[in-house]
Formats: structure tokens, C-alpha cells, sequence
């Protein structure tokens, strides 16, 4: 299975082209080395939406002060060797929302499900077919 992070942007890739990436699991998403991974930026805090395509080097839960008051929370801290550092063609909330409230059962329609319920800052799973979609955004067609 492929993951999707949904993220506060910058993406920043250091010059050997890892990224670091914090995203609170959602359903019980676990990363395994070698597991591909999409990185979505919010488009609302200034990303541009599928921002980058890696593979997962290393995965971990930390404990994280929480940022609006006491206490702490755990986060899932991937390690992502980034392969593709932008998609060839956008894939933006404005792509996907026509999608979103679709009973279809489309790769479109799922990956607009995600992006649109899915809070900031948080990774999950994705099926083989919306895997397939968003990969094939980084390919020139």
C-alpha cells in the first residue's frame, strides 16, 4: 500500500534529498521503509497541492508538545527519500473538487474524499487505485 501525508508547507528537502515529514496517523496508518508516499501541501496555508513523491527511509512515533496548549501528542516522523520533488502535471483542490461528493467509485472521487476530509497535518493509507492516479501525475503525458 501507498501513503498520502496532507501537510502544513514548506516540503523542505535537504541537499541529499530526504525530507522529514510530522503527520498524526489516521485509522491506524503505519509506514513501512521501502513504502511509497505522497506529499500533499495545503493549499490553504500557501502549498500547491501534490507537491512530491518519495519513499519512506525511516518511520517512527514521537511525542510532540501540543503547539494550542498543554499536553503532548504522538506523531508519526517519516524519513522520505523524495523521488520526484514536483508532480509534471498540478493536482490541485480545484482539480478534485468537482469529485468530492461523488458516489462513484473512481480513484478521483476517493483522492478528493481524503484531501477534503482529512484535517492537516495527518497521513494515511491510500488503495492501489488512487495510488495509481496520484502517480500518474508525476508522469509526463
Amino acid at each position: 500500500m501507498a501513503l498520502i501525508a496532507k501537510i502544513d508547507p514548506p516540503l523542505t528537502v535537504a541537499e541529499n534529498g530526504v525530507a522529514q515529514i510530522h503527520a498524526r496517523p489516521y485509522k491506524q496508518a503505519a509506514a513501512r521503509t521501502g513504502e511509497e508516499i505522497f506529499v500533499w501541501t495545503s493549499q490553504g496555508s500557501g502549498g500547491h497541492g501534490l507537491a512530491a513523491r518519495g519513499t519512506v527511509l525511516d518511520a517512527r512515533i514521537e511525542s510532540v508538545a501540543n503547539k494550542t496548549g498543554p499536553g503532548a501528542h504522538k506523531e508519526l516522523v517519516l524519513d522520505v527519500q523524495i523521488v520526484a520533488a514536483a508532480a509534471a502535471r498540478a493536482l490541485t483542490l480545484e482539480q478534485i473538487a468537482p469529485h468530492r461528493d461523488s458516489d462513484e467509485a473512481t480513484p478521483e472521487a476517493a483522492a478528493a474524499k481524503l484531501l477534503y476530509t482529512h484535517a492537516l497535518n495527518k497521513i494515511t493509507t491510500i488503495e492501489s487505485e488512487v495510488a495509481d492516479f496520484v502517480r500518474s501525475h508525476f508522469e509526463e503525458q
